[in-house]
């Protein structure tokens, strides 16, 4: 019987020894969520966005000359446990509307020798996004919520160009990335612990398009000014982290 004790105390002394000690405050996974309140509701409603920190938000503009102008304003804000993103579109260009698909492209791991596709951004010869999340604020003319397919990359390391085969098929990850808005504007919210491709980094980078009636980009933020030496008036990634 005291051999059996033994045993089993040696057992649970290992286990303890290999249970990982996780003391990263800033890890979604270590956080104590029963205390949590997230400061962004996402329901349509945008009152909430002025109640953050101003010196914690990021905030976006579409350069004056630039060429895809349909995404105007952009918002983000990042916790431990999300990261929220409000953003404007402009469609008065448009006689109608039938359709606008919105995309997120996250460099998740802050590592450019890692992913691919270049996108509407300047990403000099290392295109590094892991994931992109596609799916509609509009459909069919009417707004939607936001319910993206989810996709991870799977090709050669920094391939500049778009890949049917290399983003594979879709995965369904529910509440990853959900949205709610109207014709002006949409808020959404990525969820930290459900990102697909490993662990989320602390600072990352990301970007994100709007493609109005068609498959073609007609809104990129972060843009930039255009010029004779950037004629389509692209930007880096946005660096994210994530507010103490």
């Amino acid at each position: 019987m005291k051999k059996i004790l033994a045993i089993m105390a040696m057992a649970a002394m290992t286990l303890v020894a290999c249970t990982p000690n996780n003391n990263d405050p800033d890890d979604p996974e270590n956080g104590n969520e029963k205390n949590y309140v997230a400061p962004i509701t996402i329901d349509g409603n945008y009152d909430d966005w002025a109640k953050l920190d101003a010196s914690k938000v990021q905030v976006l503009k579409c350069a004056q000359n630039t060429s895809k102008t349909d995404l105007k304003l952009a918002k983000v804000y990042a916790d431990k446990y999300y990261v929220f993103v409000y953003a404007e579109f402009d469609f008065s260009a448009y006689d109608t509307v039938n359709d606008a698909h919105f995309h997120f492209y996250i460099n998740g791991d802050n590592d450019t020798s890692t992913g691919g596709y270049k996108g509407a951004f300047d990403q000099g010869e290392t295109p590094c996004v892991d994931v992109m999340t596609e799916g509609d604020v509009i459909e069919g003319g009417a707004v939607c919520d936001y319910d993206p397919g989810v996709y991870v990359w799977d090709g050669p390391a920094n391939y500049i160009d778009w890949s049917d085969e290399y983003w594979g098929d879709p995965l369904e990850i529910t509440d990853f990335v959900s949205g709610k808005g109207n014709k002006k504007a949409f808020e959404f919210r990525i969820t930290r612990e459900l990102y697909p491709a490993g662990k989320l980094a602390k600072t990352f980078t990301m970007g994100m398009d709007i493609l109005v009636n068609g498959w073609d980009a007609t809104g990129a933020l972060p843009n930039a000014e255009a010029s004779d030496t950037n004629p389509a008036g692209e930007a880096p990634l946005l660096t994210v982290t994530i507010s103490k």
